[in-house]
């Protein structure tokens, strides 16, 4: 199944287990190394197939990510129920990105050529492998491309077209036997 692409959220992480005894929850990003979330006032909690949006009263770093305190949850028997939920936060609360850079969650839903033109199919899903994102492509078949520079070429936002450093049949297997 390929996920929707929404140009108002992206996904930032998953809600971990609760931290402490006053409600405190670890967040953890999809990408450690992502931006400061520091200023954020709130996020957006995917429940039951639903999106709900939750004030947060603080947010830190800690070792792995962050810890996170909504408004009115005030205690770990409140917190226990929000551990593994999916978190999005809203584009507009992220500092502006600089020339060159993109979310790589903007290439959900895309197509996927390569340097030649030749169409492999669709980005179905991103994930992250713990040590860069991985785009999901399915077509004729199923491939999973990196997303690092050496494969990934261009990104066109608002063509939908992703352009990827690709070749045959060969590298496709021993890239997925990784």
């Amino acid at each position: 199944m390929i996920q929707d692409y929404d140009p108002e959220t992206l996904p930032i992480g998953v809600l971990g287990r609760p931290h402490g005894l006053r409600g405190e929850l670890a967040l953890r990003p999809h990408n450690v190394g992502s931006r400061d979330l520091g200023g954020l006032t709130e996020l957006i909690l995917e429940q039951g197939g639903a999106r709900v949006t939750r004030r947060l009263q603080a947010i830190r770093r800690s070792t792995d990510g962050w810890l996170v305190r909504f408004v009115g949850v005030d205690s770990r028997t409140d917190a226990e129920p929000l551990t593994n939920v999916p978190v999005r936060v809203r584009r507009a609360a992220l500092p502006p990105l600089r020339e060159g850079e993109f979310f790589v969650a903007d290439t959900v839903g895309c197509e996927v050529r390569t340097t030649e033109g030749r169409r492999l199919g669709q980005v179905a899903d991103v994930f992250w492998n713990g040590a860069h994102d991985v785009l999901q492509v399915k077509g004729e078949g199923e491939l999973v491309i990196p997303a690092v520079p050496t494969y990934l070429q261009s990104f066109d936002g608002a063509a939908r077209v992703v352009v990827v450093a690709w070749e045959g049949e060969d590298e496709v297997e021993s890239a997925s036997d990784e």
